[in-house]
């Protein structure tokens, strides 16, 4: 260690005074140049202090650094000082030090025995004059020549710390050399201590080591240390500190009052009480409160610390201690303590009793829950068993149900049994007990709970006897969800429908329905369960088995509090015997006895409700009245039980000549009444009541008689005439008597306004007329298919109105206006020639397809007729004739057959062939097959439409099918409308057809997207 600096009060004389800042080397130094036994040190004053050599020799003995300020002695007062002081000798050999003088040129003036001894000399005398070149290896002796050279130079003292190891165990030195002067001033040499301070270095390093022990201890220590110097009011702190608080590492050293800042306002009264306490007297302290988190947040923190230094007043004067971050622990603590809350409120406040047994069952612990179940307190039972208050017909249920937890073949169990209550009743509980084992398995209690199930109890008893009830009652009882899906029903429902309950069971429920009631009455009853919550009524289902049977039904709603339906319940009684003879009384009531047609009394309601449905529907009805024409003769010549016979034929054929929805009544003797409901047109009462007197007019066979009747039918047409049933009889009664009197077998239609509807009508022909040249008149195309190949064998021409205000309107709603007019005929050219047209543009287009064309009667008979179609040929040469077919009515040839014959032989050789429409509603169906040169026949539609249902219409569609086969004829059937008429026809043979259950009628351009879809036979 180099020093710049000398601390003497003057270099160029000695030195009479140190300063208090001057080193014990400077002080000796300038005590034994200047031969001093002490000097004064600092400023000179009434309290003048002296340094000794006395005190210098104790200084070093006691072992303090040469580097030391004189200023760190116990310095002497001028009274203090020694009287007598030790001689030269004594103080260069009594220092615990090595001490030399050396002249300018390096020669040992003066040596104490220590520096002899080192220098391996017994005797100080035995190195003056010698040099350091003398004692030292070279080298080391060249540097201590060096320094002494330095010295000398600059007049300054010098001071270093070296270790020499030249001799056996290296040991280290503080050498300190300073200049020596003459009382000229002149430097004459240099004076030099030294110093063994090897203890005082290994005592250093120890100190390091252990500063870097502790560095490395406190660096890594889990815990924040603080350090706090009061009398400064600074805190230090190792980095843990900082990391705790997500502190960078600038925050190590701060004022105290920066730290409480950090502190919760919450604890900051705490923890100044605690620190204040220790500061007073305590000595330490600990607390735990929260310091504020750089992100934020508090952690939780304990600190402790201690007073680790004390002034000389007995004040502190430093703490030192660590911070602990608890916050895990405490936040754990913290949780422990709320989950120990909430058991113990959960424990107080459970409906259910927990509690905990010794192994002889006596309770240790019972909650309160026992006292609000049994009425006990607590403390009052904690020492009983369960079997102390156990119901005395329940014991051999306990021991059953205890006895695997007693020899422990179970570790729980569990009953259902009755409580003894403080109040003398006793309620149902459900136990459940577990063995409480402890290591080595053997028993040290039971623990379980008691749930007080009284309530559920008398409702399972309540539903085991609803149940017994539900099970065992008459009346078929069925429960629906919400969505009428069934959820159970009892042994009457099944008894009575013929289903198992597992057959029903998630069906819904109109899996039972009939068919005899429509949607509306349904929807009906379902609303009227949802406003009312309950319905009464009959209904109509159906049994397994098919047959159908009447129930009078009671269905309720059963709602929960919040007034939604959850189920329903329905009760039901069979009323099928009921019903049926109530029908029969009814039949009996309303229909006649021996033709069980309605009588009089019906025909009333009938006819009120015929003229509804007109009213309502904008149709016609026709009231028909009928009377037998010759039927007296009959009665009076065969007896009346041929009569009553004829009676009942004539009834089946009025049935049969009527619809579904129509009406035939008696209404006494040989007098019948008719309703025919939907009428378009009153035109349409001439075909339907030509085809009844027809009907009547067939001879009836009677025991090998051959009996014929006529009848003479009146007809009035509702709403157009009257409004009243009672009118609209009368009226029909008035024209069935003109009927009679204009020669019978025939009928009279009432119309007292016949001439506005003759006008009307005349108006209605000038109306379609204007329609065909504004071009309101169109055809359309309906496909004629193949049913066996599913192929397109041809289409037929039909045409339709496209009326400006009704919209698409069908031929038979204007064509029988133009019935024997004028202008029938040149409607039929123009049909002819669009049809033409079109099948040639099909042609042209890739579709050579067939086609055939509705001809009136007076059409074909017109004299123009085959120039016309061949005008209409010859304008499309590229077109095969054969194509075409031409249909007529079978009732168009009941003619004059030659004639018509001739006519369409006249066609053939044309190449267009016929087909004859509606066979079978006429009477010369086979002269017609034998005598006319036709290719296909045509099954009226309405022996089709019932022939599923009718077997008289079934026998026709037979019999025409048959006679086109032995006439090898094609035959169509018309008005096939469903899947089952198609596979019927098939059954019969006939497996051309033509309807809308194939496709409807449509236009030219939908005609060919369909064709296109279903390409043409060829």
């Amino acid at each position: 260690m180099k020093r710049d600096r000398t601390n003497m009060e003057s270099s160029n004389k000695p030195a009479h005074r140190l300063s208090p800042e001057c080193s014990l080397f400077e002080a000796l130094s300038c005590l034994l140049t200047q031969g001093l036994p002490f000097i004064p040190v600092g400023e000179d004053g009434p309290d003048q202090r002296f340094l000794s050599t006395t005190a210098l020799v104790k200084a070093w003995q006691a072992g303090m650094p040469g580097e030391t300020p004189v200023s760190s002695l116990e310095l002497a007062s001028a009274t203090d000082l020694p009287s007598e002081t030790p001689g030269a000798d004594s103080l260069i050999n009594g220092l615990p030090m090595l001490l030399w003088l050396k002249d300018r040129g390096g020669r040992f003036l003066i040596v104490n025995r220590g520096f002899a001894e080192s220098c391996g000399q017994t005797s100080p005398q035995a190195l003056i004059g010698k040099t350091d070149l003398d004692l030292w290896p070279q080298e080391l002796a060249e540097a201590y020549r060096a320094e002494d050279a330095e010295v000398i130079a600059t007049g300054r003292p010098r001071t270093r710390i070296e270790q020499i190891a030249d001799r056996g165990t290296p040991t280290w030195f503080e050498t300190f050399k300073a200049p020596v002067r003459s009382s000229d001033g002149q430097i004459v040499g240099t004076l030099g201590f030294a110093c063994d301070i090897s203890e005082r270095m290994r005592q250093q390093a120890a100190a390091q080591h252990s500063q870097k022990q502790l560095a490395y201890v406190l660096a890594t220590i889990g815990e924040g240390v603080w350090d706090w110097d009061l009398a400064t009011d600074q805190v230090t702190h190792n980095p843990r500190w900082c990391q705790m608080l997500g502190l960078d590492e600038q925050n190590l050293n701060h004022p105290a009052e920066d730290f409480l800042t950090l502190v919760h306002d919450d604890d900051r009264n705490a923890r100044a009480t605690a620190i204040n306490t220790c500061l007073g007297g305590a000595g330490s302290y600990r607390a735990e409160y929260r310091l504020r988190h750089a992100d934020g947040h508090y952690l939780w923190i304990r600190d402790q610390g201690n007073v680790v230094e004390y002034g000389e007043h007995g004040q502190p004067l430093r703490m030192v201690g660590s911070i602990a971050d608890i916050h895990a622990a405490r936040s754990t603590a913290l949780a422990l303590q709320e989950s120990q809350t909430r058991y113990q409120q959960v424990f107080d406040n459970v409906r259910e009793v927990i509690f905990q047994t010794d192994p002889l069952g006596h309770w240790e612990l019972l909650n309160p829950a026992w006292t609000d179940i049994t009425g006990f307190s607590v403390d009052a039972s904690l020492g009983r068993s369960f079997g102390d208050y156990l119901h005395p017909d329940d014991r051999a249920s306990k021991y059953r149900a205890f006895k695997p937890l007693i020899a422990r073949t179970r570790d729980h169990c569990s009953a259902t049994l009755r409580l003894l209550c403080q109040d003398g009743s006793y309620r149902w509980v459900d136990i459940f007990i577990r063995a409480l084992l402890d290591k080595n398995g053997e028993l040290t209690g039971t623990s379980g709970t008691l749930n007080d199930v009284t309530t559920r109890v008398a409702a399972e008893n309540y539903l085991s006897l609803t149940a017994s009830v539900f099970r065992h009652a008459h009346e078929s009882i069925i429960i629906t969800d919400p969505d009428a899906c069934i959820l159970e029903v009892n042994d009457s429902f099944c008894a009575l429908t013929g289903y198992t309950r597992d057959e029903v069971i998630g069906q819904n429920s109109r899996l039972l329905r009939s068919g005899r009631q429509d949607a509306q009455f349904y929807t009906q009853m379902w609303a009227e369960l949802q406003t009312k919550g309950v319905w009464q009524g009959e209904t109509w289902n159906l049994k397994k088995n098919g047959e159908i049977y009447a129930q009078l039904g009671n269905i309720s709603a059963v709602r929960n509090e919040a007034g939604q339906t959850t189920h329903y319940v329905g009760l039901f009684s069979d009323i099928t015997g009921l019903k049926e003879s109530q029908r029969h009384l009814e039949h009996m009531a309303y229909h006649d006895a021996l033709t069980q047609l309605p009588n009089r009394s019906l025909l009333a309601d009938r006819m009120s409700m015929a003229i509804a449905q007109a009213e309502r529907n904008g149709t016609l009805a026709a009231v028909a009245y009928l009377d037998l024409d010759g039927f007296k003769p009959v009665n009076d010549t065969h007896g009346h039980a041929v009569g009553d016979l004829l009676l009942v034929e004539m009834a089946r054929r009025l049935q049969a000549s009527t619809r579904a929805g129509d009406t035939v009544a008696r209404l006494g003797g040989d007098e019948f009444a008719l309703i025919y409901n939907g009428l378009e047109h009153s035109d349409e009462c001439d075909q339907v009541f030509e085809r009844l007197r027809a009907s009547i007019a067939e001879p009836v066979r009677i025991d090998d008689r051959e009996i014929r009747v006529t009848a003479s039918i009146g007809i009035t047409l509702c709403p157009l005439d009257g409004a009243d049933p009672e009118t609209l009889l009368r009226h029909a009664d008035q024209a069935m008597y003109l009927a009679k009197k204009a020669g019978r077998n025939r009928f009279h239609l009432f119309n007292p306004e016949r001439d506005r509807q003759l006008r009307a009508h005349r108006d209605a022909q000038s109306r379609i007329e204007s329609a065909l040249y504004d071009g309101e008149l169109e055809l359309h195309y309906q496909p004629k298919m193949d049913t066996r190949l599913n192929s397109l064998i041809g289409v037929e021409a039909l045409i339709r109105w496209k009326h400006p205000t009704l919209g698409l309107r069908l031929p038979g709603d204007f064509l029988p206006m133009l019935s024997e007019s004028r202008f029938e005929i040149e409607l039929g050219n123009w049909i002819l020639a669009t049809a033409v047209a079109q099948l040639d543009t099909w042609r042209a287009a890739g579709f050579g397809t067939a086609m055939s064309v509705n001809i009136a009667a007076r059409h074909l008979a017109h004299p123009d007729f085959v120039p016309h179609l061949r005008s209409v040929l010859t304008a499309h040469p590229d077109l095969d004739p054969g194509l075409l077919q031409l249909e007529v009515l079978e009732t168009a040839t009941l003619g004059d057959i030659k004639r018509i014959a001739s006519i369409m032989a006249a066609c053939n050789a044309l190449g267009v062939s016929f087909a004859i429409d509606d066979f079978g509603i006429g009477h010369g169906a086979v002269n017609s097959l034998r005598s006319l040169p036709v290719r296909s026949i045509k099954i009226d539609r309405s022996f089709i439409h019932n022939m599923l249902d009718d077997d008289d219409d079934l026998a026709t569609v037979q019999s025409v099918i048959g006679l086109a086969t032995a006439f090898h004829r094609e035959v169509i059937a018309e008005g096939v409308e469903t899947p089952r008429h198609r596979q019927a026809l098939l059954k019969l043979g006939c497996h051309l057809a033509q309807g809308h259950g194939i496709a409807r009628p449509m236009s030219a351009a939908h005609m060919q997207v369909w064709m296109q879809k279903h390409p043409p036979r060829h």
